[in-house]
């Protein structure tokens, strides 16, 4: 289910602004959602600079554990553990595979993400290390904070889709899409309400030797 609020006030300023508010079926902030403007093709363009950008791993854990990038863009995977990692996707848009590797290590080698989806990322040393790359069509994106909350700032007006993607949205592939206005000179502010599924993630077993792999 998801409940779709949209109100507008009057902001000076060069391009239109969005304001996101994101909670779940019970009333909590949802965090680590990503939100994105989808825009026509021939409108893309102006939005399609691509980066170099990095996961880092720290304490065995991937850092950060959401990550956005577009279409094209390159992303390095140092480690900064003083043991071996061992970084994989099996997922459809960039599917890849670097074995062990330890600090100092890897540090030149970089992965292309060309085309846009969800890459989710793992450890096969680590069953609990756990990461995604959201790759967007634009730069046009944004993630939800520990308040639920996201803007995005220098849009075009028009009317357009918002997608919404969380690892945990109760929606097929994850995913959502609503309809957002942008009016000249206007912010837009957007609550949603969404659905969210069980977190069956792999806890992090306790180790009491930190210099081992788990």
């Amino acid at each position: 289910m998801v409940l779709l609020v949209l109100g507008f006030w009057q902001q000076y300023g060069l391009g239109q602004t969005i304001q996101f508010s994101l909670i779940d079926s019970e009333g909590q902030p949802v965090e680590e959602a990503v939100i994105e403007l989808i825009l026509p093709e021939a409108m893309r363009g102006e939005y399609q600079a691509t980066a170099i950008h990095e996961i880092d791993q720290v304490d065995k854990e991937f850092v950060p554990h959401i990550k956005t990038v577009v279409a094209g863009s390159q992303i390095g995977f140092p480690n900064s553990d003083a043991i071996l990692h061992h970084v994989y996707s099996f997922s459809a848009p960039r599917p890849f595979n670097i074995p062990l590797y330890g600090r100092g290590e890897n540090d030149d080698f970089f992965e292309t993400f060309p085309q846009p989806g969800v890459v989710e990322i793992g450890c096969n040393i680590h069953d609990w290390m756990l990461a995604y790359i959201y790759i967007g069509e634009t730069s046009l994106m944004s993630i939800t904070n520990a308040e639920g909350a996201a803007s995005l700032s220098g849009l075009p007006g028009g009317d357009f889709q918002l997608r919404i993607w969380h690892a945990r949205l109760d929606a097929p592939g994850n995913v959502m899409q609503v309809p957002v206005s942008l009016q000249g000179g206007q912010t837009s502010s957007v609550d949603l309400q969404v659905s969210l599924q069980r977190d069956r993630r792999i806890r992090r077993a306790p180790s009491a030797n930190r210099t081992r792999y788990r």
